[in-house]
């Protein structure tokens, strides 16, 4: 499985068992060419394990979850990666750009609190040639309020364990307070920012959308970390938080 978590996996398991007795199907739209210039594929020996965000013209934000060996620190080797950068084509078009760096978050670890701190820094080989399909994305300040409607994009399956999406996707969930946030999933870290459905629309993250960016009035509020009961469900999304690491981004991405 890709690495997006869920909660019917792996170290989720000790907080809460969700059962999903039924999944509502949701509307993921192709992403337009040039919609989500920021958006990438992190591709690990030529194949796509997540995504994640161009937020400078040679780093990339991600989840930690995606290159960490062992759940910790180390990282798997930054020459196994590479990103496909300006294309909503999973497997062709845009720019394919070798990694030379991978940055954890000091703080990280999947033995901790589900989702903190699940975030890492990519540098590039070579910096990103920019065009109307390449473009970095600003970092957002400020929490979105609640009830914005915030967008994401990946190439995520409709299932979990499921295959992948060739074209990148997009969809609309809306973010909860910070407080209705940590009730919903029995989860009190400071830096976790829930998106749930809008409406009767249950689109929301699936296997191959960790790293995902989150995205509010076109700046970076979000990184996927974990999904619960299944892909597309009535449940919150699990994300991170950008706007409580801005101070250890613009010391590492330098």
């Amino acid at each position: 499985m890709s690495p997006v978590q869920s909660y019917s996996h792996s170290r989720l398991l000790l907080l809460v068992v969700i059962v999903t007795l039924g999944v509502v199907q949701s509307s993921r739209l192709p992403a337009e060419v040039g919609s989500q210039p920021h958006s990438i594929s992190l591709r690990r020996n030529g194949v796509h394990v997540c995504g994640g965000a161009l937020i400078r013209e040679k780093w990339i934000l991600t989840a930690a979850h995606c290159v960490s060996l062992g759940g910790g620190q180390q990282s798997y080797p930054a020459k196994s990666y590479n990103v496909r950068v300006g294309s909503i084509q999973r497997l062709t078009g845009g720019q394919l750009v070798p990694l030379s760096k991978i940055i954890i978050h000091t703080n990280y670890s999947s033995s901790d609190a589900v989702g903190s701190n699940d975030l890492a820094l990519l540098e590039l080989e070579t910096s990103v040639v920019l065009n109307a399909n390449t473009n970095p994305i600003d970092l957002a300040t400020e929490r979105p309020a609640a009830g914005s409607q915030i967008i994401f994009s990946g190439w995520g399956s409709s299932q979990v364990d499921g295959s992948l999406s060739h074209v990148l996707q997009v969809a609309t969930r809306q973010s909860l307070s910070a407080s209705d946030c940590q009730t919903e999933l029995y989860l009190q870290q400071e830096d976790l920012l829930c998106l749930s459905p809008v409406d009767e629309d249950f689109a929301g993250l699936c296997s191959g959308d960790a790293g995902a960016p989150a995205s509010y009035n076109n700046q970076l509020v979000g990184i996927a970390a974990f999904f619960v009961s299944g892909c597309g469900s009535e449940q919150p999304d699990g994300y991170v938080d950008v706007t409580q690491h801005l101070e250890w981004i613009n010391e590492n991405a330098v």
